[in-house]
């Protein structure tokens, strides 16, 4: 191991999932549950080796996370070897799997980080991979596959599986101009912003991160998810302005929030660079939700979205250290999270077999209510809702998304601002 790689500075999510780990310590909360479907043979043996080639390839799936005085570094160790897949059950679905998290043995001091186990039927097999979020974001389960089907192509030949590695890219830190330009214009952006109202319990993170998921699912079918696109095209947008509007819309109407609220959004911090490195690369920030009765409210949160892609390089740790209105046990400046998961979903030979992603919600609360919204095959969207129990939204997803519903269809067919 290098001097270099033993001096990395982490990066503010991997410290973001570093304390979410000491806060509330193997929490699902801080847990990403991929799902890989393979049709075709399914020898456990080669797919075990593969993915020990594939963690082998990938530094951040055995980097460890250290304390260096007051800095938090990557450490680059040795895989662990043979973590062979857990065998289950034919049909074994993937509530079943998140129920048995607590048995990833994850340590993030030691880098130990990943966990998979695998169910084989009559055409394949639904293979599961935890990985903990401190390395993995939702773009890594479909590069992870994909270096997947490579491993497990050679291995089914009786070769040892082979991958170039894929490094880690170092972190680059902000000058203290730029930070302090950044942190200027949030606060400028969020003066004045209210929490959401809160008509329950509140729960604080640690609370949250331990608590139990109720959901409720909803779909957004393809001719609908078409008008939608067509209504975001007319006005120079993308359908995840009208997704989120419709949200703000909900969440404004069920809460009596009126005009002035943010909603939480995970954003890719990808460079060119970065584009075959799983890891857990985005930063999560506050999109103002203002005018949302108006009819150029999608307008407006989308200008919204483009100025915080914009202002993206400050963290959003320190976003909440400069702007955070008052301390409470809830969470500062956003209760409510919404993500959009676009990306195409490639099928990945495999020799004689296929491997792809299939889409998947999370196991664990990141806020008091989130949404995730899920191109699927057919053009349609998928949408899940999730509260943690005893929480403010506890047996009121159904008016949520029902809310969400009635506003989704208005927005697809307004005429264009």
């Amino acid at each position: 191991m290098t001097d270099s790689q033993l001096a990395q500075e982490a990066s503010a999510a991997e410290r973001q999932f570093w304390f979410a780990e000491q806060v509330a310590r193997k929490a699902a909360a801080n847990i990403a549950l991929g799902q890989i479907r393979i049709e075709g043979p399914v020898e456990v043996p080669a797919l075990a080796r593969a993915l020990d080639a594939v963690v082998r390839a990938h530094e951040a799936l055995h980097t460890a996370f250290v304390l260096d005085g007051q800095r938090l570094v990557r450490e680059v160790v040795a895989p662990m070897p043979g973590r062979t897949p857990v065998l289950l059950a034919a049909g074994t679905a993937f509530d079943d799997v998140a129920a048995r998290l607590d048995e990833t043995g994850f340590d993030v001091q030691a880098g130990v980080l990943h966990w998979s186990a695998v169910a084989p039927d009559e055409d394949g097999a639904s293979l599961y991979i935890a990985v903990h979020h401190i390395a993995f974001d939702g773009l890594s389960h479909e590069i992870l596959t994909s270096d997947l089907a490579d491993a497990y192509a050679q291995a089914l030949t009786g070769t040892e599986p082979y991958l170039p590695p894929r490094p880690r890219a170092a972190v680059t830190s902000l000058g203290a101009a730029q930070r302090d330009e950044l942190a200027a214009h949030w606060r400028t952006t969020l003066t004045g912003v209210a929490d959401l109202p809160c008509t329950g319990a509140e729960l604080s993170q640690r609370e949250l991160a331990r608590a139990s998921l109720f959901e409720h699912r909803t779909t957004c079918s393809a001719g609908l998810a078409q008008k939608l696109r067509d209504r975001a095209r007319e006005g120079a947008k993308t359908p995840y302005a009208l997704l989120l509007t419709a949200y703000g819309r909900a969440l404004a109407e069920l809460t009596g929030a009126g005009e002035d609220f943010c909603v939480g959004t995970p954003i890719a911090t990808r460079g060119t660079d970065q584009e075959r490195e799983v890891g857990c690369l985005l930063n999560t920030v506050p999109i103002r939700m203002r005018g949302l009765d108006g009819p150029d409210a999608a307008d407006r949160v989308w200008d919204a979205v483009v100025d915080a892609v914009l202002h993206l390089e400050l963290p959003c740790e320190h976003i909440v250290a400069h702007c955070r209105t008052g301390r409470s046990r809830r969470m500062p400046l956003f209760q409510a999270l919404f993500a959009y998961q676009s990306w195409t979903r490639t099928v990945h030979e495999a020799g004689p077999a296929r491997l792809w992603t299939v889409p998947v919600k999370p196991v664990g609360a990141q806020a008091e209510v989130q949404m995730q919204v899920c191109e699927v095959e057919g053009d349609a969207f998928d949408v899940v809702v999730q509260t943690p129990a005893g929480g403010p939204w506890d047996g009121r997803l159904a008016d949520l998304v029902a809310a969400f519903d009635n506003h989704l269809a208005r927005l697809a067919t307004a005429p264009t601002s």
